[in-house]
């Protein structure tokens, strides 16, 4: 079966966090609040904290722990979590491959480039269900996942109001003139081949990057 893109609005937010809450304001968080903006429990969240692997500070006299923002801003993107309850805008990009060398290759360009939440997905089911919940800027794909519908996809994009600008960018071995037409008239603006060159794929992300 072929699949493209059926998008809800199910948003990527937990149901117990508001986006219109004052998060985007805060500057420091307490463990619970650093829980539901993460989608983690309580736990994990004071798990790594006393760690190390998230900082911040205790209250003085009090077990309290308290998390300053700019230090859960890059525990959130250091493990690919949305920024968007912060009110920070990173690019949302969508990686769909199945191999899982390309995914890393991708995201390690993006980190150093900084502005950018990388996910990924490796069936064209994964690839609409992440699509839906994430509603990604940039997606790049390799049009050999199997059952998925290249031109279906960028229809789908094109027809949802809130992804008319989404960029698509096609990364396989090779692709034919025949291929890469078809793709120009779906609105696809760069086909890069494998083996991912870096700097071929800073181009190609460039204008997509938020400032």
């Amino acid at each position: 079966m072929v699949v493209g893109f059926s998008l809800n609005r199910n948003r990527r937010l937990s149901p117990s966090v508001h986006p219109a809450s004052s998060a985007a304001a805060k500057q420091v968080f307490t463990t619970g609040e650093a829980a539901k903006i993460c989608n983690l429990s309580q736990q994990t969240i004071i798990r790594c904290f006393d760690a190390g692997r998230l900082r911040g500070y205790k209250v003085p006299g009090s077990k309290a722990r308290r998390i300053p923002r700019d230090e859960l801003v890059q525990f959130m993107r250091s493990h690919h979590m949305p920024l968007d309850i912060l009110g920070e805008n990173d690019t949302v990009l969508l990686v769909i491959d199945r191999d899982s060398k390309t995914v890393d290759d991708v995201r390690r360009v993006v980190d150093e480039m900084g502005g950018y939440v990388v996910h990924s997905a490796t069936t064209a089911y994964e690839a609409g269900v992440q699509t839906a919940r994430l509603e990604p800027e940039v997606l790049v794909i390799n049009p050999g996942v199997s059952n998925l519908d290249i031109a279906m996809v960028c229809q789908t994009l094109r027809n949802d109001r809130d992804q008319t600008d989404a960029t698509v960018i096609l990364l396989d071995e090779s692709f034919s003139a025949d291929m890469m037409h078809k793709g120009s008239e779906l609105g696809i603006t760069h086909f890069l081949q494998k083996p991912l060159k870096k700097d071929e794929l800073i181009t190609a992300l460039m204008p997509t990057v938020n400032a």
